[in-house]
């Protein structure tokens, strides 16, 4: 069974305004169990047929990206299980590489961090905090290793540290949902996984949809054709000794402070957007503003409700 407790830190980050959202036709369906979440889509144009093709690929990625338990294909809890080089199918192969390569550009995601992020999951349920002696125990694993991409889809661990895709697989697959879109002539869609990322298409008549962040006391912005990823700890987070700490881990230090209370990215791309949005929750403000430069990507950073942070193109209402 998967990790029922990483369902209360994906919940209800972004929501949809009612102001001016209706549509004359609109097809809707829900997948669930994509990393204890929901992926929740609309389709403005096309038929049932689109409908089921979407779910599909929801679906296939769910079970590819799952490193709680043995799935009918073989996934990221296989490779997690066993030091051999395993075959693995296209989509995970690419899922895996892409997952590894965003790592140049956002420091702070790493996929190997899944036993780490699990123990910090489990202390901070007990109100504990994790000890310097597990964390550097835990640091050392994944300094110590490594994952091997090579021919023929080829995959090998390699050390003891596991694979963990949870800040990138969401995304990753509203991607591979947007490929099959425009390769159907789709335009007008929305589709919303787990309200922490949102891949959105246009309105009728080409407009923009009205987005509501709730970080930011449910300021508003409008966007089209495009991402709006974010990582937060409003909805669950914990205090202990007056320091807050959350589900979001430095692959550095190993700690679980948390600097921000959300960091959210509007992007073209949404396995970019969900690891930024991860890993810039342990960037400085100076830091961000560089980033964003460098990797097509724009910002907001929240914390206490107000924005500490926003780039300079962006307008909220």
């Amino acid at each position: 069974m998967k990790n029922k407790y990483l369902s209360l830190f994906l919940f209800s980050l972004f929501s949809l305004s009612s102001c001016g959202n209706s549509f004359p036709f609109e097809l809707k369906d829900t997948v669930y169990n994509v990393y204890d979440t929901y992926v929740s889509f609309s389709l403005y144009e096309g038929n049932n047929e689109n409908v089921n093709d979407i779910k599909e690929i929801i679906k296939k990625y769910d079970v590819l990206s799952d490193n709680y338990q043995e799935r009918e294909l073989t996934n990221v809890y296989t490779i997690n299980h066993t030091n051999e080089e395993v075959t693995v199918s296209t989509e995970l192969y690419n899922l895996l590489e892409t997952s590894f390569s965003v790592m140049s550009e956002a420091e702070y995601y790493n996929p190997l961090l899944g036993s780490l992020n699990e123990k910090w999951k489990e202390a901070l349920k007990n109100k504990e905090i994790l000890s310097e002696t597990v964390i550097d125990e835990e640091l050392t694993k994944i300094n110590n290793s490594s994952v091997s991409l090579g021919g023929e889809n080829k995959v090998q661990r390699l050390g003891e540290a596991l694979i963990d895709l949870g800040g990138i697989a969401k995304g990753y697959l509203l991607d591979k949902v947007k490929e099959y879109l425009v390769s159907k002539n789709i335009s007008k869609y929305l589709i919303d996984a787990g309200r922490s990322s949102i891949l959105l298409g246009e309105k009728e008549g080409g407009e923009d949809f009205v987005i509501s962040i709730s970080d930011l006391n449910h300021k508003k912005i409008k966007l089209k054709n495009s991402v709006i990823s974010t990582s937060g700890t409003s909805e669950q987070h914990i205090v202990i000794d007056g320091n807050t700490y959350s589900h979001i881990v430095n692959p550095f230090t190993g700690s679980a402070l948390a600097k921000y209370d959300a960091i959210i990215v509007i992007s073209d791309l949404a396995y970019k957007g969900d690891a930024f949005a991860t890993s810039l929750m342990n960037n400085t403000i100076e830091e961000i503003k560089e980033i964003e430069k460098n990797s097509n990507i724009k910002v907001i950073v929240a914390k206490g409700g107000e924005v500490l942070y926003k780039n300079e193109s962006i307008i909220l209402f």
